[in-house]
């Protein structure tokens, strides 16, 4: 009981140390992303850390296993560089029986991964998916910053001032480079600047008021320029996002009841589901990969078995893909788990079966002398 909890202890403190590490790396990627997003007119910046907590869930599912996985490796590895797993031999404690001292805790990260993955993570999915359909139907001026350079299309516009109603911008600036043979590249300056809709055409123009085009071609060094009282540039219009249907949105009840329906429905079922069993078959994998000798160190060999779960993970993730194309059944992903789930209890059992098979030759040996 003592070794139960003190193992059980220094994993789950191990486990969330590298969580927190991972998490705080990947997020930090992510929020570069939504900063160019951000940056492109895209989204608005008020809401990053909303898209950040919803998509959150959808991280910790993949970061959790794996935390536990290196937590393992680096526990167990310092067990046996200082001696300790030999005294725990020496006690009458074998492999198997370290094994079934982890499983209270690898019990409950199997249970806070699966809460994430059928729970959490589809209601984030949803919510975030939500978030960027608002934004995409958003009017164009919603996300203007004034005194700020933003992209608009295939334009860079910079408003000094735009009005409380957001309807109109003042003291505007908008650049373009075309492409193409002459490369032009073309500057409006106006006073204003509002939305404008063709009822007739149906498209969406900025209308600017009172101001000057230039035009400038790169093999000249002459430039043109258009005084203007109202001058229309073509902006694209805001998405038709409709309603939000795809499987990744869905309940984990609804993914259940239609998975038969649907390929795509069925991989995500398959896929929600493989996260918490990868949880128990990655701590299997990680504890006879632990094993090291003093003298090597207990990261020896924390790359390849990191290189191991990756294959694992990407693998599973390759059979949902081929599932959702009809390329594969249902049956493929349960395969390797199975696989790899073996490979863990040959690993574990190795030198079991090494001793069974060296006592029996010695029996064969002595039963022919």
């Amino acid at each position: 009981m003592i070794i139960r909890r003190y193992l059980a202890g220094q994993l789950l403190v191990s486990a969330l140390a590298v969580t927190s590490l991972l998490t705080f790396i990947l997020m930090g990627g992510r929020v570069i992303k939504y900063f160019g997003m951000a940056a492109q007119g895209k989204l608005d910046v008020e809401l990053l850390s909303a898209v950040l907590l919803y998509r959150l869930p959808g991280f910790l599912e993949l970061i959790i296993p794996l935390g536990l996985f290196i937590a393992v490796l680096l526990v167990f590895g310092r067990l046996y560089v200082d001696n300790e797993m030999a005294i725990l031999a020496s006690s009458g404690i074998s492999r198997w029986q370290l094994a079934g001292h982890l499983l209270p805790a690898v019990v409950l990260v199997t249970a806070l991964v699966s809460i994430f993955s059928l729970y959490f993570s589809p209601r984030g999915n949803l919510a975030s998916e939500s978030l960027f359909a608002a934004q995409a139907k958003r009017n164009t001026f919603d996300l203007i910053r004034p005194g700020q350079f933003q992209r608009v299309g295939e334009r860079i516009l910079f408003a000094r001032e735009i009005t409380p109603d957001k309807t109109r911008l003042l003291q505007v600036m908008m650049f373009e480079e075309r492409p193409g043979a002459q490369r032009s590249r073309v500057m409006v300056m106006a006073e204003s600047a509002r939305r404008y809709h063709d009822e007739s055409t149906g498209l969406s123009y900025i209308e600017l008021e009172h101001g000057d085009r230039y035009e400038l071609s790169a093999d000249s060094p002459r430039y043109s320029r258009l005084r203007f009282a109202v001058y229309r540039m073509r902006v694209a219009d805001p998405a038709d996002v409709g309603e939000i249907t795809r499987a990744r949105t869905l309940s984990s009840r609804e993914v259940f009841d239609h998975r038969a329906e649907d390929k795509l429905i069925m991989g995500e079922w398959l896929w929600r589901v493989s996260m918490p069993l990868i949880v128990p078959i990655a701590a299997l994998l990680a504890l006879p990969l632990s094993r090291v000798s003093p003298r090597q160190g207990r990261f020896l060999k924390l790359f390849p078995a990191i290189l191991l779960y990756i294959s694992y993970v990407v693998l599973i993730a390759a059979a949902r893909n081929a599932i959702e194309k009809g390329k594969l059944g249902s049956a493929g992903i349960w395969g390797i788990h199975l696989g790899f789930f073996l490979l863990g209890l040959l690993m574990l059992g190795w030198e079991d079966i090494q001793l069974w098979l060296r006592r029996r030759r010695l029996a064969d040996d002595g039963g022919a002398a």
